[in-house]
Protein backbone atom coordinates (compact mmCIF):
# COMPACT_ATOMS: atom_id res chain seq x y z
CA UNK A 1 0.00 0.00 0.00
CA UNK A 2 3.19 1.99 0.88
CA UNK A 3 4.16 1.98 -2.65
CA UNK A 4 1.05 2.18 -4.69
CA UNK A 5 -0.47 4.88 -2.85
CA UNK A 6 2.45 7.69 -4.70
CA UNK A 7 1.66 5.34 -7.94
CA UNK A 8 -1.95 5.28 -8.08
CA UNK A 9 -3.46 8.71 -6.63
CA UNK A 10 -4.88 11.19 -8.93
CA UNK A 11 -4.64 8.56 -11.55
CA UNK A 12 -7.52 8.51 -13.77
CA UNK A 13 -9.19 4.85 -15.27
CA UNK A 14 -9.73 5.13 -19.28
CA UNK A 15 -10.24 1.10 -19.51
CA UNK A 16 -10.78 -1.68 -17.01
CA UNK A 17 -10.24 -5.07 -18.63
CA UNK A 18 -12.00 -8.22 -16.30
CA UNK A 19 -10.37 -11.48 -17.96
CA UNK A 20 -11.85 -13.57 -15.38
CA UNK A 21 -15.48 -12.29 -14.23
CA UNK A 22 -15.63 -14.55 -10.66
CA UNK A 23 -12.92 -12.42 -9.32
CA UNK A 24 -14.81 -9.28 -9.43
CA UNK A 25 -17.77 -8.00 -7.39
CA UNK A 26 -20.62 -5.08 -6.67
CA UNK A 27 -22.05 -4.45 -3.55
CA UNK A 28 -21.05 -5.18 -0.03
CA UNK A 29 -22.43 -8.95 0.55
CA UNK A 30 -20.20 -12.19 1.27
CA UNK A 31 -18.02 -12.68 -1.73
CA UNK A 32 -19.56 -16.81 -2.16
CA UNK A 33 -23.09 -15.17 -3.19
CA UNK A 34 -21.56 -12.92 -4.79
CA UNK A 35 -19.83 -14.62 -6.76
CA UNK A 36 -22.49 -17.10 -7.88
CA UNK A 37 -23.93 -14.12 -9.95
CA UNK A 38 -20.68 -12.86 -11.57
CA UNK A 39 -21.83 -13.17 -15.46
CA UNK A 40 -23.69 -10.36 -14.91
CA UNK A 41 -21.15 -8.18 -13.19
CA UNK A 42 -17.77 -7.77 -15.30
CA UNK A 43 -19.64 -5.24 -17.34
CA UNK A 44 -21.03 -3.20 -15.02
CA UNK A 45 -17.54 -3.53 -12.83
CA UNK A 46 -15.87 -2.19 -15.50
CA UNK A 47 -18.03 0.62 -17.23
CA UNK A 48 -18.85 1.78 -13.77
CA UNK A 49 -15.05 2.52 -13.30
CA UNK A 50 -14.50 4.22 -16.33
CA UNK A 51 -13.90 7.33 -15.83
CA UNK A 52 -13.38 7.49 -12.29
CA UNK A 53 -10.19 9.66 -10.48
CA UNK A 54 -8.06 7.41 -7.57
CA UNK A 55 -7.72 9.81 -4.68
CA UNK A 56 -6.38 7.56 -2.14
CA UNK A 57 -5.19 3.80 -1.24
CA UNK A 58 -5.67 2.94 2.10
CA UNK A 59 -5.48 -0.56 4.15
CA UNK A 60 -7.88 -1.82 6.73
CA UNK A 61 -5.89 -5.35 7.90
CA UNK A 62 -5.01 -6.85 4.62
CA UNK A 63 -7.88 -5.22 2.75
CA UNK A 64 -6.94 -2.55 0.24
CA UNK A 65 -9.27 0.15 -0.18
CA UNK A 66 -8.53 2.27 -3.22
CA UNK A 67 -11.23 5.39 -3.40
CA UNK A 68 -12.48 6.92 -6.01
CA UNK A 69 -13.47 10.92 -6.59
CA UNK A 70 -17.24 9.43 -6.85
CA UNK A 71 -19.02 7.77 -4.72
CA UNK A 72 -17.52 4.39 -4.64
CA UNK A 73 -14.60 2.14 -3.72
CA UNK A 74 -12.57 -0.52 -4.78
CA UNK A 75 -11.45 -3.07 -2.27
CA UNK A 76 -9.10 -5.31 -2.86
CA UNK A 77 -8.04 -8.62 -1.20
CA UNK A 78 -5.20 -10.33 -2.29
CA UNK A 79 -5.72 -13.46 -0.20
CA UNK A 80 -2.79 -15.99 -0.42
CA UNK A 81 -1.41 -15.96 -4.37
CA UNK A 82 -2.53 -12.42 -5.17
CA UNK A 83 -0.60 -9.60 -6.85
CA UNK A 84 -1.10 -5.99 -8.27
CA UNK A 85 2.01 -4.79 -10.23
CA UNK A 86 2.00 -1.40 -11.76
CA UNK A 87 4.09 -0.11 -14.72
CA UNK A 88 4.36 3.67 -16.23
CA UNK A 89 3.93 4.02 -19.23
CA UNK A 90 7.81 3.62 -20.34
CA UNK A 91 7.92 0.16 -18.51
CA UNK A 92 4.90 -1.77 -20.44
CA UNK A 93 7.95 -3.54 -21.85
CA UNK A 94 9.13 -4.74 -18.61
CA UNK A 95 10.12 -8.54 -17.69
CA UNK A 96 9.45 -9.72 -14.25
CA UNK A 97 9.24 -12.91 -12.16
CA UNK A 98 6.36 -14.08 -10.81
CA UNK A 99 8.02 -16.46 -8.10
CA UNK A 100 10.45 -15.38 -5.46
CA UNK A 101 13.31 -17.91 -7.12
CA UNK A 102 15.77 -17.52 -9.44
CA UNK A 103 15.17 -20.52 -11.71
CA UNK A 104 11.49 -18.58 -12.34
CA UNK A 105 11.31 -17.01 -16.12
CA UNK A 106 11.05 -13.46 -16.82
CA UNK A 107 7.78 -12.61 -18.25
CA UNK A 108 5.88 -9.84 -19.64
CA UNK A 109 2.02 -9.00 -18.20
CA UNK A 110 -0.21 -9.60 -18.57
CA UNK A 111 -0.09 -13.77 -18.28
CA UNK A 112 -2.39 -16.11 -18.38
CA UNK A 113 -2.43 -15.54 -14.11
CA UNK A 114 -3.66 -11.57 -14.94
CA UNK A 115 -7.36 -11.35 -14.30
CA UNK A 116 -7.74 -7.65 -14.16
CA UNK A 117 -6.45 -4.81 -15.82
CA UNK A 118 -6.47 -1.31 -15.28
CA UNK A 119 -6.25 1.03 -17.34
CA UNK A 120 -4.65 4.98 -17.09
CA UNK A 121 -5.50 7.77 -19.32
CA UNK A 122 -1.50 8.59 -18.84
CA UNK A 123 -0.68 5.39 -20.22
CA UNK A 124 0.30 3.41 -17.26
CA UNK A 125 -1.61 0.52 -15.99
CA UNK A 126 -2.07 -1.99 -13.04
CA UNK A 127 -1.95 -5.27 -13.42
CA UNK A 128 -4.16 -7.85 -11.24
CA UNK A 129 -2.84 -11.12 -10.81
CA UNK A 130 -3.83 -14.10 -8.94
CA UNK A 131 -2.51 -18.03 -9.64
CA UNK A 132 -4.65 -19.93 -7.24
CA UNK A 133 -8.13 -17.30 -8.11
CA UNK A 134 -8.71 -16.93 -4.07
CA UNK A 135 -8.63 -13.14 -4.21
CA UNK A 136 -11.13 -10.58 -5.53
CA UNK A 137 -11.75 -6.87 -6.32
CA UNK A 138 -15.15 -5.60 -4.97
CA UNK A 139 -16.65 -2.45 -5.86
CA UNK A 140 -18.73 -0.59 -3.15
CA UNK A 141 -20.24 2.79 -2.27
CA UNK A 142 -19.56 5.28 0.25
CA UNK A 143 -22.60 4.11 2.12
CA UNK A 144 -21.74 0.12 1.83
CA UNK A 145 -18.52 0.40 2.58
CA UNK A 146 -20.11 0.37 6.57
CA UNK A 147 -21.47 -2.93 5.71
CA UNK A 148 -18.60 -4.75 4.13
CA UNK A 149 -18.61 -8.10 6.24
CA UNK A 150 -14.77 -8.45 5.76
CA UNK A 151 -14.33 -4.97 7.33
CA UNK A 152 -16.15 -5.11 10.52
CA UNK A 153 -14.68 -7.18 12.41
CA UNK A 154 -11.19 -7.05 12.49
CA UNK A 155 -9.00 -6.00 15.77
CA UNK A 156 -6.87 -2.75 15.95
CA UNK A 157 -4.05 -2.34 13.68
CA UNK A 158 -0.83 -3.35 15.46
CA UNK A 159 1.21 -0.17 14.06
CA UNK A 160 -1.52 2.55 15.31
CA UNK A 161 -0.33 5.30 17.36
CA UNK A 162 -3.74 4.09 19.45
CA UNK A 163 -2.29 0.76 20.05
CA UNK A 164 -1.21 0.78 23.52
CA UNK A 165 0.00 -1.77 25.42
CA UNK A 166 -2.65 -1.51 27.95
CA UNK A 167 -5.16 -2.10 25.02
CA UNK A 168 -2.87 -5.05 23.87
CA UNK A 169 -3.53 -6.61 27.58
CA UNK A 170 -6.48 -6.55 27.11
CA UNK A 171 -7.05 -8.09 24.74
CA UNK A 172 -4.66 -10.97 25.45
CA UNK A 173 -7.24 -11.46 28.81
CA UNK A 174 -10.27 -12.09 26.55
CA UNK A 175 -8.66 -15.42 25.17
CA UNK A 176 -6.73 -16.46 28.00
CA UNK A 177 -6.60 -20.39 26.76
CA UNK A 178 -5.64 -19.39 23.06
CA UNK A 179 -2.23 -20.60 21.75
CA UNK A 180 0.08 -17.65 21.71
CA UNK A 181 0.41 -18.36 17.82
CA UNK A 182 -3.20 -18.62 16.43
CA UNK A 183 -4.06 -15.39 18.81
CA UNK A 184 -1.36 -13.63 17.07
CA UNK A 185 -3.01 -15.01 13.86
CA UNK A 186 -6.47 -14.07 14.45
CA UNK A 187 -7.64 -10.74 12.77
CA UNK A 188 -10.74 -10.33 15.01
CA UNK A 189 -8.27 -9.93 18.02
CA UNK A 190 -5.35 -7.98 16.36
CA UNK A 191 -5.45 -7.25 12.34
CA UNK A 192 -3.17 -8.18 9.48
CA UNK A 193 0.00 -10.02 11.58
CA UNK A 194 -0.43 -13.60 9.80
CA UNK A 195 1.73 -16.48 9.65
CA UNK A 196 4.97 -15.32 8.70
CA UNK A 197 5.16 -12.34 11.25
CA UNK A 198 3.91 -14.28 14.28
CA UNK A 199 6.61 -16.88 14.26
CA UNK A 200 9.31 -13.62 13.80
CA UNK A 201 7.25 -11.60 16.73
CA UNK A 202 7.57 -14.86 19.28
CA UNK A 203 10.61 -15.39 18.04
CA UNK A 204 11.82 -11.79 19.45
CA UNK A 205 9.68 -12.23 22.51
CA UNK A 206 11.59 -15.72 23.33
CA UNK A 207 8.41 -17.32 23.90
CA UNK A 208 7.31 -20.88 22.30
CA UNK A 209 3.98 -20.57 20.08
CA UNK A 210 2.07 -23.62 21.59
CA UNK A 211 2.25 -21.75 24.89
CA UNK A 212 -0.87 -20.19 26.25
CA UNK A 213 -1.74 -16.18 26.77
CA UNK A 214 -2.49 -16.91 30.27
CA UNK A 215 0.93 -18.49 31.01
CA UNK A 216 2.70 -15.44 30.14
CA UNK A 217 4.26 -13.05 32.39
CA UNK A 218 3.88 -9.17 32.56
CA UNK A 219 7.72 -9.23 31.17
CA UNK A 220 6.38 -11.96 27.93
CA UNK A 221 3.58 -9.92 27.50
CA UNK A 222 5.45 -6.45 27.14
CA UNK A 223 8.44 -8.43 24.74
CA UNK A 224 5.52 -9.25 22.49
CA UNK A 225 3.59 -6.55 22.32
CA UNK A 226 7.27 -4.67 21.49
CA UNK A 227 7.84 -7.35 18.89
CA UNK A 228 4.51 -6.85 17.54
CA UNK A 229 5.43 -3.24 16.23
CA UNK A 230 9.10 -3.98 15.64
CA UNK A 231 8.98 -6.78 13.68
CA UNK A 232 5.99 -5.29 11.70
CA UNK A 233 7.72 -2.02 11.22
CA UNK A 234 11.14 -3.84 10.26
CA UNK A 235 9.13 -5.39 7.60
CA UNK A 236 7.43 -2.45 6.07
CA UNK A 237 10.63 -0.92 5.46
CA UNK A 238 11.97 -4.14 3.87
CA UNK A 239 9.29 -3.95 1.68
CA UNK A 240 7.50 -7.21 2.66
CA UNK A 241 8.64 -10.69 2.26
CA UNK A 242 8.83 -12.28 -0.73
CA UNK A 243 8.25 -15.45 -0.17
CA UNK A 244 6.79 -17.96 -2.79
CA UNK A 245 4.43 -15.41 -5.07
CA UNK A 246 4.88 -12.10 -3.20
CA UNK A 247 5.90 -9.03 -5.10
CA UNK A 248 5.85 -5.71 -4.78
CA UNK A 249 3.90 -3.57 -6.64
CA UNK A 250 6.93 -2.15 -8.71
CA UNK A 251 7.12 -6.49 -9.50
CA UNK A 252 10.75 -6.24 -7.19
CA UNK A 253 11.25 -8.70 -4.74
CA UNK A 254 10.93 -7.41 -0.87
CA UNK A 255 13.91 -8.25 1.17
CA UNK A 256 12.47 -8.85 4.31
CA UNK A 257 13.24 -12.68 4.04
CA UNK A 258 16.26 -12.38 3.53
CA UNK A 259 16.26 -12.09 7.03
CA UNK A 260 14.06 -13.95 8.88
CA UNK A 261 14.81 -15.55 12.34
CA UNK A 262 12.34 -19.05 11.72
CA UNK A 263 9.97 -18.31 9.79
CA UNK A 264 10.57 -20.81 6.71
CA UNK A 265 14.03 -22.45 8.49
CA UNK A 266 12.32 -25.26 9.92
CA UNK A 267 15.57 -28.12 9.93
CA UNK A 268 18.20 -25.24 9.46
CA UNK A 269 19.77 -23.49 12.78
CA UNK A 270 18.72 -20.75 14.83
CA UNK A 271 21.23 -17.92 13.93
CA UNK A 272 21.80 -17.32 17.33
CA UNK A 273 22.02 -20.39 19.75
CA UNK A 274 23.05 -23.03 16.86
CA UNK A 275 19.50 -25.43 18.12
CA UNK A 276 17.58 -26.58 14.99
CA UNK A 277 14.40 -24.81 14.27
CA UNK A 278 11.43 -26.70 14.81
CA UNK A 279 8.05 -26.75 13.27
CA UNK A 280 4.43 -27.98 14.52
CA UNK A 281 0.83 -27.11 12.95
CA UNK A 282 -2.07 -24.86 14.31
CA UNK A 283 -5.16 -25.08 12.66
CA UNK A 284 -3.35 -26.26 9.26
CA UNK A 285 -0.83 -23.30 9.42
CA UNK A 286 3.17 -24.09 10.48
CA UNK A 287 5.02 -22.45 12.94
CA UNK A 288 8.33 -22.30 14.07
CA UNK A 289 10.83 -21.64 16.86
CA UNK A 290 13.77 -22.67 18.22
CA UNK A 291 13.52 -24.93 20.82
CA UNK A 292 16.04 -23.14 23.05
CA UNK A 293 16.07 -19.64 22.75
CA UNK A 294 11.61 -19.52 22.84
CA UNK A 295 10.48 -20.81 26.16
Amino acid sequence: MRELRPKLKQKKIKAVRVLMGKMVAMGPGTLSNLRQTHDGITYTFASTLRGQTITDVQRRAKMMIIDLAGKYAILVHLKMTGQLIFFGKKELDKQIRLFNIKTSPLVHLPTKSTHVIFEFTDGSKLFYNDFRQFGYLKLVTDRELPRVPELQNYGPEPLATNFTIDKFVAILDKRPKAKLKQFLMDPNLVAGIGNIYSDEILYYAKVKPMRLVKSLTKSEKNRIFKGIRKILTDAVNHCGSSVGDFVRPSGDWGTYGLIHKVYGRAGEKCKICGSIIKSMKFNGRTGSFCPRCQH
